[in-house]
């Protein structure tokens, strides 16, 4: 009986999550197609060339090159997507900038070492643009349209950085990526949550956590018996599953554990 109150409960959840979901705006983040850039694990890849320059390692050295290609390799998998999140920017600016980096970081081996350091240089100015925006900007289809956007431009600066043999100012980069991590995770956390509670004649009280995202998607924490408290956490993650906060949430510890 209990089993089948919960299923009805979840299930009438959904309903109501499905039948009030409004309609998508126009400039919404792709949530279909060509994900590739949501996939991809950049902040391994940024962590990887960061960790070598921050400890010394030269622009020149095997490792600090095979890092960077595998980062170029990412960006041109991932480069349709990226440009598609990137096209949907509020600030014209930013998303100039992010666009022409992207596109042109695949010759980033044709360049001379003059042209690769100004390139690098403007990729930099591209990353602090970028933190400023998302750490002003409120809205939260704004943030997340340039949350999908953060991770490849990061990694494109720290690798650009690496091979132009710019290795000064890499803590800065690492910390305006965590500030501005920090800030996508913040703004996208949800606030529409609510805590359930259900109790049966006999049986322990049993409580959770729903959640509502800004974009509609609902999502719900494990149940659990009283006295113990349900974690309001596993309903923000699941709820904001299909946004960039997850990305960003993951992608904290591994930036702090630079040390920067």
């Amino acid at each position: 009986m209990r089993k089948r109150l919960r299923n009805c409960l979840i299930a009438a959840g959904l309903a109501v999550a499905v039948t009030v979901v409004p309609a998508v705006p126009a400039q919404a983040a792709p949530r279909t197609g060509d994900v590739r850039a949501m996939a991809l694990d950049w902040v391994s890849l940024v962590v990887q060339v960061a960790g070598h320059l921050l400890s010394g390692g030269g622009s020149e050295d095997a490792s600090l090159k095979a890092a960077v290609q595998e980062i170029v390799a990412a960006v041109e998998a991932a480069k349709n997507d990226i440009i598609a999140h990137t096209d949907l920017i509020a600030s014209a600016e930013v998303q100039a900038c992010a666009r022409q980096h992207t596109i042109e970081f695949a010759d980033i081996e044709n360049m001379s070492n003059t042209v690769r350091q100004l390139w690098a240089q403007n990729a930099t100015g591209c990353a602090t643009l970028a933190t400023a925006y998302v750490t002003t900007v409120q809205t939260p289809q704004a943030v997340d349209n340039i949350g999908h956007v953060l991770p490849a431009l990061f990694a494109i600066v720290v690798a650009a950085r690496g091979r132009a043999g710019l290795p000064n100012g890499i803590n800065l980069v690492i910390q305006d990526q965590i500030r501005s991590y920090e800030a996508v995770v913040a703004k996208l956390t949800p606030t529409n949550c609510v805590k359930k509670g259900l109790k049966e004649p006999g049986l322990p009280r049993e409580k959770w956590w729903e959640c509502t995202a800004y974009n509609g998607d609902w999502g719900q924490s494990q149940w659990v018996t009283a006295p113990a408290e349900p974690v309001r956490a596993q309903a923000e993650n699941s709820a904001t599953r299909n946004t960039s906060r997850p990305t960003a949430l993951t992608a904290l510890p591994q930036l702090r554990s630079l040390g920067v």
